[in-house]
């Protein structure tokens, strides 16, 4: 995914469960606000009632019917009842003889007991009780005796003497409560898809156009263009930066590639000349030679050594061509691999004997295996090549195949001079000449380049003064 849709996929949800976590948190904080109010509202006017009914048993030594009838809806309440027990109001010896009092306290406990069962502990506790309902709130308020209450109850101050069951409606305030956290909502909704836009602005305009640059820089820098310019503004932020330093590592690689061009080409040619010396100096010989007009033998032999000195130019270039190009493509197909090692070997006879070198030559493997005909017996005469420079007059070169596990493994070995140990990690970089050999250097490059084309590893042992061995290892399917 691009940054952009990754940041939107991680922030969408984030405002979202905010907006939701906001609309949670602002009803719940509304609803406990309102608990408080309702019950502070509850607990007011029990105090009221309370007051006023202390005030009707000092005046009259009795509570009107009709002033618990007016109070119980007044004021926008469901309902306002006195939960009473009789035997619990020790009224005095006086009042306690009445028989109409009596049977209207009797009343009013039925009637509170049809209303159930709620409140009843609060007689015990003396704690006041708070229900919440979906609708309503009730608060169930105690009713403590006062000194003044002595004047009519033989009770300590302190002692419960009724209970105020005060029923509030909460409709009204729900809806309030939904409407302002729907508000909330909206509010949060809205302020968030402000903050997407703008920060979507500034996020294409701050991080994605200069992100996109220097992608694009990078895909150009990878593609070898070197003169790519990032065309970022100059900033002092992370981007700015960063974009500065890429293109401090352009113009530092850039000036590398030159300079490297400008060797390598230095190396070629000074290793062309080198190496064409020798070929153009026997072609001049053998014209003179046949300038002379010798005998038919020696003519035969300046053809014959003019013919090997071009081809021995014409390998040159054709291995320069080759790596400089990187014109390597494997072709592989079934190759039986006696008849690859017997053509490498007719090839490489001729020069071997001509400098005094034996070849011997091991079939250990008589199948087929799955390689580039070319190109593998093309390898493996370079390295061959190569291992003449280090195999003196009378040496010896073993040319062997065998199958280890499903693999083929070809191996020339040579009782030469051995390569220096200081130079053993670097025999197959290309243009490293350690002896004075012949050809550019790129022997072992293009080999090495060879056998890992085609899924092969080649590896070096070597000890001065006794030798070298390149064991190459390739799939045989």
């Amino acid at each position: 995914m691009r940054l952009s849709t990754k940041l939107l996929v991680t922030f969408v949800p984030l405002f979202i469960i905010a907006i939701i976590g906001s609309y949670e948190l602002t009803i719940q904080a509304s609803e406990e606000q309102m608990l408080e109010q309702a019950k502070d509202a509850a607990f007011q006017k029990a105090h009221i009632v309370r007051e006023a009914l202390v005030s009707q048993m000092v005046d009259k030594y009795k509570v009107e019917d009709s002033f618990l009838n007016k109070i119980r809806t007044a004021g926008g309440l469901l309902d306002l009842y006195i939960r009473i027990r009789p035997d619990n109001l020790h009224l005095l010896e006086d009042l306690d003889d009445d028989t109409t009092r009596a049977t209207r306290l009797n009343a009013r406990m039925r009637e509170a007991m049809s209303k159930g069962s709620i409140g009843e502990e609060v007689f015990s506790t003396g704690t006041a009780m708070y229900v919440r309902r979906e609708e309503d709130f009730e608060a169930i308020i105690p009713f403590k005796a006062e000194r003044k209450c002595q004047a009519c109850h033989e009770v300590e101050v302190g002692h419960i003497l009724g209970v105020a069951h005060v029923k509030l409606p909460l409709t009204e305030i729900n809806q309030s409560i939904r409407a302002n956290s729907n508000r909330t909502a909206i509010i949060s909704l809205g302020f968030a898809a402000v903050s997407l836009g703008v920060g979507f602005i500034f996020y294409r305009s701050l991080i994605q156009k200069p992100v996109r640059n220097l992608v694009t820089a990078t895909e150009e820098l990878r593609k070898g263009n070197l003169n790519y310019d990032v065309g970022m503004k100059k900033s002092s932020d992370e981007l700015g930066i960063l974009a500065e330093s890429f293109d401090r590592m352009r113009k530092a690689l850039k000036q590398s590639q030159d300079a490297l061009r400008t060797s390598t080409v230095g190396q070629i040619a000074q290793s062309l000349i080198r190496d064409f010396r020798a070929p153009i100096r026997e072609i001049l010989s053998s014209v003179d030679q046949l300038q002379r007009s010798g005998s038919d033998d020696q003519r035969k032999q300046a053809f014959e050594t003019t013919k090997n000195s071009v081809q021995t130019m014409q390998k040159i270039t054709q291995d320069l061509l080759e790596f400089t190009t990187g014109d390597l493509k494997a072709n592989k197909m079934s190759a039986r691999v006696p008849q690859v090692i017997g053509y490498v070997e007719q090839m490489v006879r001729p020069d071997l004997e001509r400098e005094g070198i034996r070849l011997q030559v091991q079939q250990g493997y008589t199948g087929s295996a799955q390689l580039d005909y070319d190109r593998v017996t093309r390898a493996l005469m370079n390295i061959i090549n190569y291992s003449i420079n280090y195999v003196p007059p009378d040496g010896e070169i073993t040319l062997s195949t065998a199958n280890e596990n499903g693999k083929l493994v070809i191996t020339i070995a040579d009782n030469g001079s051995g390569i220096p140990a200081a130079f053993l990690d670097k025999v197959f970089e290309p243009f490293v000449k350690i002896v004075q050999e012949r050809g550019v250097g790129l022997n072992l490059a293009l080999a090495k380049r060879t056998i890992d084309m085609q899924g092969g590893k080649i590896e070096v042992q070597s000890t001065e003064g006794k030798g070298t061995t390149f064991i190459i290892t390739m799939p045989i399917q």
